[in-house]
């Protein structure tokens, strides 16, 4: 497999090579649990190794490899205006592949160690990612007061899974409506492809199925299909009608965001940060939040209540003058 610069390989030809192939990055991706995974680290390695300059990948031109040169490229980001979590995203991805080869003794060292090459520190106050009820409201009357009718109710219940359902957005694009369906009184989305790699289900509530319903009526009515993807393109051009990517997603939220007159950058994963605290705040324990934002650690949803205890009950309520 080679990587070119300004010709990378597109990262489906990847995916479609044989486990048994002897590239080190062909085994490394083909090794992930999901597709969406897959494409981030595909996408985080081209990178790498277009910066590198290099035509062929090899075991042999890895071996090649320094810390210096994850170094250069972490530098090299940074330079370019980078953010810090997506600096630290590729650094993470390069370090995974290379341990993965110290791991097959393909490698002594792995060249992107953090005791090697240092990551940008990134606020773990992740509480200031939620999104404020205020500015959700402004954004949602965004969305009613569109005047096409298929667009209002998809982009609708879009936003109410993001709230409610906490999924990624990701996760939305690749829900199909056989994924729906009743459990008893409960109503269940079942997520097939997930970041763990295995499939998942979640309540959804009343609200969420009444938008879900609403869009559906609308696509049936105006002539389009309700058997394969919920959420489909309705750009003017050749996606029309096709699933949309998980990066359509995104836009369509910051698209609502700015035409609300939200000063703050909105991005659709933000909503997930604001699903668990608000259920946090509602009094939601811990563990029912870790469940239904499918956290593979406590300690990743313990830092939301953490947090948002620290405001509860704060030293400053004590002092009396």
């Amino acid at each position: 497999m080679s990587f070119r610069p300004g010709n990378l390989v597109d990262i489906k030809q990847t995916l479609s090579l044989s486990v048994y192939s002897t590239d080190p990055i062909d085994q490394f991706l083909t090794g992930q649990l999901s597709d969406s995974t897959r494409r981030a680290y595909g996408a985080d390695l081209r990178h790498f190794f277009s910066f590198l300059g290099f035509e062929t990948v090899d075991i042999e031109a890895i071996q090649g490899i320094s810390f210096r040169e994850v170094t250069a490229f972490r530098n090299h980001l940074s330079e370019q205006g980078y953010k810090r979590t997506s600096i630290n995203r590729k650094l993470s991805s390069l370090k995974a592949l290379f341990k993965m080869l110290v791991a097959a003794g393909q490698l002594e060292n792995n060249p992107a160690d953090s005791t090697l090459v240092k990551g940008f520190k990134v606020d773990e106050n992740l509480s200031g990612k939620a999104i404020a009820p205020n500015t959700l409201k402004k954004i949602f009357t965004t969305i009613t007061e569109i005047d096409n009718s298929l667009t209002r109710t998809r982009d609708q219940a879009i936003f109410q899974l993001l709230v409610y359902g906490g999924l990624r957005r990701s996760e939305v694009a690749n829900i199909h409506w056989k994924d729906l369906f009743k459990e008893g009184v409960f109503n269940v989305l079942a997520l097939p492809e997930t970041k763990s790699g295995t499939g998942q289900e979640i309540k959804l509530q009343d609200s969420v199925v009444h938008y879900l319903e609403e869009y559906r009526e609308v696509l049936e009515r105006e002539g389009y299909s309700t058997e394969g993807a919920v959420f489909i393109s309705l750009a003017r051009n050749r996606s029309h009608g096709q699933q949309l990517t998980d990066q359509s997603i995104n836009l369509i939220m910051k698209k609502h965001a700015l035409k609300s007159g939200v000063d703050v950058n909105i991005t659709a994963h933000m909503f997930r940060h604001t699903c668990c605290t608000l259920a946090i705040e509602g009094g939601a324990k811990p563990q029912q939040v870790q469940s239904h934002l499918r956290h593979k650690d406590l300690k990743t949803t313990m830092r939301y209540y953490e947090n948002r205890e620290k405001l509860v009950d704060n030293a400053s309520d004590y002092i009396k003058i």
